[in-house]
């Protein structure tokens, strides 16, 4: 298995599989959450060098990926922030270290990059909510939903 950084637009289309597995799992609101990757504005972000993409492989197969936006706090401009957007590993390689890599190897490009804080976004009750504090994240805040 190997982690290569990447532009989303290029790999959109490969991914898409694996995009219907992540919404199948994830998406709390289906009958809102309609699954369709705005292109246009993952390419604006490319192309205003602000988005950070990685893609994890077996073979020629994907099976993750991490999409992370680098900007300056909106309350803290000299701080850099890397937020990330969505972070999926196929459920088969969960009980690998891929979950793990593909974490670290984002903060890594993120760094990299000028990033100085990381916000990771995690579900309760997931797998990753339970990695994230034992690799020396903790609770930033919060986020709560409501349908409207």
């Amino acid at each position: 298995m190997h982690i290569i950084e990447t532009t989303i637009a290029d790999k959109i289309e490969q991914a898409a599989t694996l995009l219907g597995e992540h919404w199948h799992e994830s998406a709390r609101n289906k009958h809102l959450m309609v699954l369709k990757p705005d292109l246009a504005q993952y390419q604006a972000l490319e192309a205003a060098g602000v988005l950070v993409g990685l893609v994890a492989y077996d073979g020629d197969a994907m099976v993750g990926y991490s999409v992370n936006i680098i900007t300056p706090h909106l309350h803290y401009a000299d701080l850099m922030c890397a937020h990330n957007d969505v972070l999926f590993v196929a459920s088969k390689y969960r009980d690998t270290p891929l979950g793990l890599k593909l974490i670290r190897e984002t903060e890594r490009a993120c760094k990299a990059r000028g990033a100085r804080l990381m916000l990771w976004h995690a579900k309760e009750d997931t797998n990753l909510s339970k990695i994230l504090p034992r690799i020396g994240c903790r609770v930033q805040e919060i986020i709560y939903t409501k349908e409207l």
